[in-house]
């Protein structure tokens, strides 16, 4: 019997490819709009509005600038700021604080934290902690002890 139509001249695999290659993007374009309409979260603030009434330790930042490092190629915004913790000068650091696709300073007052992670040494130094500050329109600064001062 002879054969009609294209399958012949081998062109079979080729409408297998392209029906698959239909099939990956068809998935893709159902799942693109999931995704950008999906929750919206910052570096530096949490997902649920924090409670107030849980960070009880007190923090005078006096200053806070932003430093960019680049360890093996990869780039990151710092925000560090010099603080009164527990009635000692100290240095904070952490991810820099994003607000509208901006990167944010924190302005000089008086802020309250709570700590995430103490570790105690032997000479009940300060580093290695890390702490919550929690800023005035609710965003949270994770940051963490990155020098102390007299």
């Amino acid at each position: 019997m002879p054969k009609f139509g294209f399958e012949g001249y081998g062109l079979k695999p080729l409408r297998e490819y392209w029906m698959k290659k239909l099939l990956v993007v068809l998935f893709l374009i159902h799942c693109v709009p999931s995704s950008l309409y999906g929750q919206k979260s910052r570096f530096g603030q949490s997902a649920e509005k924090p409670n107030a009434a849980d960070y009880t330790v007190m923090v005078h930042i006096s200053a806070s600038h932003l430093k960019t490092e680049c360890v093996n190629g990869n780039c990151s915004n710092l925000l560090y700021a010099d603080a009164v913790l527990n009635g000692k000068k100290v240095k904070l650091s952490g991810e820099a604080v994003i607000v509208k696709k901006t990167l944010m300073l924190i302005s000089p007052g008086n802020y309250t934290a709570k700590l995430a992670k103490d570790i105690h040494n032997s000479d009940s130094s300060l580093f290695n902690q890390e702490y919550y500050l929690l800023l005035p329109d609710n965003t949270v600064w994770h940051c963490f002890t990155a020098g102390i001062s007299e």
